[in-house]
This record gives structure tokens, sequence and C-alpha cells, in this order.
């Protein structure tokens, strides 16, 4: 079994370094794995100076050339869609923002010929994205997530080579280049899901540790996590307060600017299961189901923006409640 990253970088993000952190943890339970970065000519021309330190931890760099024209977003999701055109045999692809927690080596277990694991660990009919999945997916024609019932994640994906998941991944590429050329969309999850679909993949799937997604109900399975996938995507918001450590953009510049990962973020790395800062949790029936609300959002801009006008909107609203208890109350 390989076990293949897909990489596009530059000196200006902080990808590189994700993949570093992940790379190290893999490397350290499995010494002797065929670790493999899937990268594009531009990316491998960056792996020099500060960027090298990748080279102690792979067993090979694939790279693949791409114009000039093509932007990072495009290189990376034709790379991810393609796959088994670079790279032979049985594999597990890793997203790069994951943590590895212990050996992967329980993998060759599987005989599925194609399997990943749920979005959010749950059913369509309790996910919290639910309706801007099945908008997203009406726009480009794909009926695979409504009719399977289930969003796969598609941050761990376990292929084994034979002809029914080649197919897969020319099919997923193919509809992945129609939602990207005629319908201006980069996202290859959707993608990945009518062609689990069409393929007729059916219920083949991984359990929730290999692609424990930590905020989006993965807690269920940090105990046995093997793979953590913290979602570096999340992250990028400017207002966003990362629930994970590693996830902390301050860590992972600590690593750009050191060219390597210090001692103490090595550490951090080799006990995964522990790094969350502090969070405030929402237990309540009533409001947990609207947190995605646009609303919610709403109400958030307005406080940031115009901080005299959610007071009085506060206030008002307040005073209606008082009000109406009183009245409930002498009924």
């Amino acid at each position: 079994m390989k076990y293949v990253y897909v990489l596009t970088s530059t000196e200006k993000d902080l990808y590189y370094e994700q993949c570093l952190m992940s790379l190290f943890s893999l490397r350290h339970y499995m010494p002797q794995a065929e670790v493999i970065i899937l990268t594009d000519n531009r990316t491998a021309s960056t792996f020099t100076g500060k960027r090298e330190e990748i080279k102690k931890y792979v067993s090979d760099i694939v790279a693949v050339d791409f114009p000039e024209s093509a932007g990072n977003v495009e290189r990376s999701r034709v790379l991810k869609t393609t796959i088994p055109e670079h790279i032979t045999g049985d594999f597990l692809f890793i997203d790069c923002d994951t943590a590895i927690c212990e050996s992967l080596s329980d993998i060759e277990k599987f005989d599925y010929s194609l399997a990943a694991v749920l979005d959010g660990h749950v059913p369509l009919s309790e996910h919290k994205h639910k309706d801007y999945f099945l908008k997203r997916e009406k726009k480009m024609h794909y009926t695979g997530t409504k009719n399977q019932g289930f969003h796969i994640n598609s941050g761990v994906i376990l292929y084994r080579d034979c002809e029914k998941s080649r197919e897969f991944f020319k099919k997923w590429h193919e509809l992945w280049e129609y939602s990207f050329r005629v319908k201006h969309d980069h996202h290859d999850q959707g993608a990945f899901n009518e062609a689990f679909y069409q393929c007729g993949f059916g219920d083949t799937q991984l359990s929730g540790e290999w692609n424990c997604q930590i905020s989006q109900g993965g807690l269920e399975f940090l105990e046995h996590a093997k793979i953590i996938h913290y979602f570096s995507s999340e992250a990028a918001g400017k207002n966003y307060i990362s629930y994970y450590k590693l996830a902390d953009k301050s860590i992972q510049q600590r690593i750009k600017d050191a060219g390597e990962i210090p001692e103490d973020i090595q550490k951090m790395i080799l006990n995964p299961k522990f790094q969350f800062t502090k969070v405030h949790l929402l237990n309540d029936k009533r409001i947990i189901p609207i947190l995605q609300s646009p609303l919610v959002f709403t109400l958030a801009e307005l406080k940031l923006h115009c901080p005299l006008f959610f007071a009085i909107l506060e206030t008002t609203i307040g005073g209606c409640r008082s009000l109406a208890k009183k009245l409930k109350g002498k009924k």
C-alpha cells in the first residue's frame, strides 16, 4: 500500500507546512512506508532552502507539468482526480490538513475497491450542510448525494488498483472538469459523490476513525482515531477562532519561518488527540439547528459593522421577550 498526498503550494500559503506536519506524523508511526507526494511542476520547483525539509519524509516526489496559466486550485483538483494516471498500485490518499495518530497498516485489511468516510459522520438527513450540498449539486445537475442519502468526504480515500476504481477516477475527473469549466465551481467533493453514485459503489464506507473530522461530529471517533482531519479551509476565514491547535496559522507560520518543525510542535503533532483550544459548547436543541442559518451570520455582521444598530435590535427583542413572558405568566 502506498500513501499519497497531493500538494500544490507557493511560499505565500501554508499548505506546504500542513503537509509537512502530516508527513512527520505518518513517518513517525510508519518509517518504512512508501509515501509519495504528487505535485505540479511549479510547486516542485520551490522545494529548496526552507522548503526542502519535505524531502526527508517522502519516498518519491512525482511532479506533473501544467501550463503556466493554470492556477493552483486547478492544479490541485486535476492532480487529485487523476492520481491513478501518475501512481500505480493500491494507495491511501490523505489530505494535507491531517494528523496521523498511529500506524495505518490496518487499511490493508479492507477489501473494498474504493472507500471513504461519511462527511460529518452523519447521513444526509442529519447533516447541517444538507441544503448547501443539494443546492450546489442541483446547479451541476448531480443527483448522487440526494439519491444515496449521504455525502462522502474526499479527504481520505482507499483505492485498490482495479478496473472499477480506475473507472471511478475517470468519471470523477470528467465530472470535475464539467463543474469547473462549464459551471465555474472548483469544488471536487460534489463531483466525487456523483461519481461514487454513478459508478455504483453504494454503501462502501470506511469507519469514522479513518477520517476523524473533529469539527464535524468526529469527536465520537477521536479515542480510536487513526487520522484526524482538521479542515484548513475552515481556518481561512478572517473571523475564525481555531478550535484545534495544529490548525492555528501561527503554529504553521513558525514552521515556515524555521524551515523545519520545532521540537515543541513535534511533541504536539505526536500527541494529536489533545491539541484543543478553549471552546464554548452549545447544547440547546433550539439553537443547534439554526447555527448555519444566514440569519445568524447576518446578526454577526451587524454586531461587527453596525454595533449601535445591533444594540438597539437586541434591546428591542429582549423587551419583547420579557413582555411575552409576563403575558404568558398571567394566563
